[in-house]
């Protein structure tokens, strides 16, 4: 399977499901944004360093808030995201954190129906109007819904 084109990139947002416990969902932004990083080499900052002099290596440039929905709304999201051909759409899906190595996971998701019914988290990257379009409705990941 080869890999889409890949689009121009002027936002990243990660999509964690609601209810995942936080170590979790850490873990899923870890994997997702280390794979968005990879697959459209977003861009490093320059190193700093701060007053005392300690020095800190760049970092992605690329704001990613961290948004959160429902098991349904990531299945929509992901559908939507994957078919246009203006984004990249990256999930992590129960299947895959259940894997002990990529090789079980692919072996596991090569048997699994509609894996997409149960991703934990998801990464949309492309356009900004198209991310936005795609996302503006979501919650901030982690904010108080009262």
């Amino acid at each position: 399977m080869s890999s889409p084109a890949v689009p121009t990139v002027q936002r990243v947002v990660l999509v964690v499901r609601e209810d995942l416990p936080v170590g979790q969902a850490v873990n899923a932004g870890t994997v997702l944004g280390a794979s968005v990083g990879s697959l459209l080499d977003l861009p490093l900052g320059a190193d700093g360093a701060d007053a005392s002099g300690t020095n800190y290596g760049g970092i992605v440039t690329t704001p990613v808030p961290v948004l959160a929905a429902d098991e349904k709304e990531l299945t929509r999201l992901f559908r939507a995201a994957n078919t246009d051909e203006r984004l990249v759409a990256l999930s992590l899906t129960e299947t895959a954190r259940r894997a002990r190595t990529y090789e079980a996971y692919l072996t596991s998701l090569a048997d699994t129906d509609e894996a997409d019914l149960d991703i934990a988290a998801l990464v949309v990257a492309g356009p900004r109007n198209r991310v936005t379009r795609a996302t503006k409705h979501l919650p901030l990941f982690g904010a108080d819904s009262a």
